[in-house]
């Protein structure tokens, strides 16, 4: 880790070259300044992948002068391509390895990079389970390791005012949430891709619904009033792939009886939601709404009713704006900075107690839904 005048400086090691991976380094690549940042910044030191001349095209076409403590000048070094995942984790100019791999090699990558005393920042999901997201999460306290779960969206300014808005009394009592986030791969893409691979973990639920799961949680589980209470009852169905078995639809209810609440959460392959609602939570006294995308969305439109009693139906409405400089995981990014350079060992904003709720909550799905992994995808703890 380096610390200069100008800013704290954390060194990454991407593991995995694929498009979200892409997408962080080209995040990495910004000014911070242009999202008002003046305390962190960061550098690409290597890029894995088990073709080395694959990492090495990842490197021309995302960050040839690395990322933006690079092209300032701050650091000298610009970034290496290796090709292994071991010769990555060994590098002693690497902080933090991001794993950015299909999610079924989420818990190898993790343990190597742990075992070899590394930082870690994981990609949604976590982990296939919860059981072995609870050992990377044991392995990275006892090596004394900083390891996180890459739900970006949490850190987006957006997601900070929604939070806000729905516990502040703007929409009353916070009675209902629904999320939905669906795209049209089916039919588009080949049945090999990974979304419908039953051999990478494919289906809707596991790529698109933390998502909803997100919303859901930050208005619901962590509102005051429900005291960090897990959801009373749970209710998950889906409609399976006709070849492959993976959702294309699922759907999930999670009660909150502390609230007096529901969250009806949806998500699927075969059809893009709406753009114009894609997550609304519906109090008392109005409603906050989302517009598209569920993982990304860029303004919050609230609704606040103008009329009392059951059959109230009209309302003023007001909207913020939340405009993202590149794609939005930098703030994510940032805070991971922030972390290390503080020495937190988990994220206040992301700690592993919600990682182990998140991934209970997949787990209760897939056996009441039916979904179940090809033998041998799961480690055997």
């Amino acid at each position: 880790m380096a610390t200069t005048q100008q800013s704290y400086v954390l060194r990454w090691g991407v593991l995995g070259a694929g498009w979200i991976a892409s997408m962080m380094c080209k995040d990495l690549v910004l000014d911070p300044a242009g999202r008002d940042v003046s305390d962190v910044a960061h550098s690409i030191s290597a890029v894995a992948s088990r073709d080395v001349a694959k990492a090495e095209k990842f490197i021309a076409d995302f960050a040839p002068k690395g990322a933006w403590a690079q092209i300032s000048g701050q650091v000298k070094e610009l970034p290496v391509a290796v090709g292994s995942y071991e010769e990555l984790v060994a590098r002693e100019d690497v902080d933090i390895v991001y794993i950015a791999t299909p999610h079924t090699k989420h818990f190898s990558a993790g343990k190597l990079a742990l075992e070899a005393g590394k930082n870690v920042l994981i990609e949604k999901p976590c982990t296939l389970n919860a059981a072995e997201s609870k050992y990377l999460i044991d392995l990275a306290k006892e090596k004394g390791c900083f390891f996180m779960e890459g739900v970006w969206t949490r850190f987006f300014p957006l997601a900070y005012k929604f939070q806000e808005l729905a516990f502040n009394g703007a929409i009353g009592d916070v009675r209902q949430v629904f999320a939905d986030f669906g795209m049209a791969f089916y039919g588009m893409l080949p049945e090999s891709h990974r979304v419908f691979n039953a051999e990478l973990a494919g289906g809707a639920q596991l790529d698109l619904g933390p998502y909803t799961m997100l919303w859901a949680i930050l208005a619901l589980y962590h509102h005051p009033k429900n005291n960090l209470g897990e959801p009373s009852r749970i209710s998950s169905s889906m409609v399976p792939h006709p070849t492959t078995g993976v959702d294309l639809f699922s759907t999930m209810t999670l009660d909150f009886d502390n609230l007096v609440a529901r969250a009806n959460l949806t998500c699927n392959t075969v059809i893009t939601t709406p753009a114009d609602v894609c997550v609304r939570v519906v109090g008392t006294k109005g409603s906050l709404i989302l517009p598209f995308a569920t993982s990304r969305p860029t303004s919050i439109v609230l609704r606040t009713n103008t009329t009392d009693g059951p059959l109230a139906a009209e309302y003023k409405e007001e909207t913020f704006d939340f405009p993202i400089q590149g794609f939005g995981l930098h703030w994510e990014a940032d805070s991971v900075a922030r972390s290390l350079r503080d020495g937190e060992k988990e994220n206040p904003r992301m700690p592993h107690a919600e990682t182990l709720l998140t991934m209970k909550l997949l787990d209760t799905w897939r056996e009441q839904a039916g979904y179940k992994y090809p033998a041998g995808l799961e480690a055997t703890l």
